[in-house]
């Protein structure tokens, strides 16, 4: 399910004691945060309503938020070692309520007590790292990585098959790397038909971008070789391009690079 789906499900609960909603800055990356600073945090937040629980709360709310609370401070301990650049932790009174989402995106530290969850700050998330593709370039294999939120959701590859003509579909297998039975004439043909093999592959792209329903896609691989791709690619479909050979990298970390560089 994707995380605008889990958003309209979770922003129609309503708790009549109250919903606990935490959005917790994990980024260790982060030069505020590299040491474990983000506990600081965290506890001073829950230090905050626990305090509104003790002066101004009625019993039975005073109650459920201070078990709320517990629940969530020992999930959290729980979660220590998964986490990544952000936690977002929604659970209510009734307890009908608990959804969790470890994020490969910051959040901005806060927790909220109200009658319903706090969607606003995922909600923004969501149109500023919406559904997206990563289309990988390395000459002869592309990859097409699908990403909601920094994490990565599916991812296949492509490769040219000289005797077919044609790009085969890898799905989600690692296309052959090596073609070391006449690698250079190989490289000599991709030269002189890569325009033409690219223009061959655009429209299978295009395809997956829209019947995945993807708002847009960024072409990553060396500059001449996206150029060629791009100028077959609709307008439509591309956001950005980030002219780097980095396609031999774990997906992951492909992933990291286009969102730091150009989201």
């Amino acid at each position: 399910m994707s995380v605008r789906k889990d958003i309209k499900r979770i922003n129609g609960i309503e708790d009549d004691i109250g919903v606990l909603t935490l959005y917790l800055h994990t980024d260790a990356s982060n030069p505020d945060l590299n040491n474990g600073e983000w506990k600081i945090h965290l506890k001073n937040e829950i230090k905050d309503l626990k305090y509104h629980a003790d002066n101004a709360a009625p019993e039975a709310e005073k109650k459920a938020l201070k078990k709320l609370l517990k629940n969530v401070e020992d999930r959290v301990g729980e979660l220590q070692r998964d986490l990544q650049k952000g936690l977002v932790i929604f659970t209510s009174a009734d307890e009908k309520l608990w959804e969790e989402m470890i994020l490969q995106v910051p959040v901005t530290t806060t927790m909220h007590w109200d009658k319903a969850p706090a969607v606003q700050q995922l909600q923004e998330l969501v149109q500023r790292y919406p559904n997206t593709g990563i289309i990988v370039l390395q000459q002869q294999d592309v990859r097409f990585i699908e990403t909601e939120l920094g994490s990565i959701k599916d991812e296949f590859a492509y490769s040219w098959d000289l005797n077919r003509e044609d790009w085969l579909d890898y799905g989600g297998d690692t296309p052959p790397g090596s073609r070391s039975s006449g690698q250079d004439d190989f490289q000599q043909r991709f030269e002189e038909n890569k325009s033409r093999w690219y223009k061959n592959l655009a429209p299978r792209l295009g395809k997956e971008i829209k019947d995945r329903g993807l708002e847009c896609a960024y072409l990553v691989g060396n500059n001449e070789n996206v150029r060629d791709l791009e100028d077959h690619m609709a307008s439509a479909h591309l956001k950005g391009v980030l002219p780097k050979n980095i396609g031999m990298k774990p997906s992951h970390e492909i992933v990291a690079e286009v969102y730091e560089e150009l989201v």
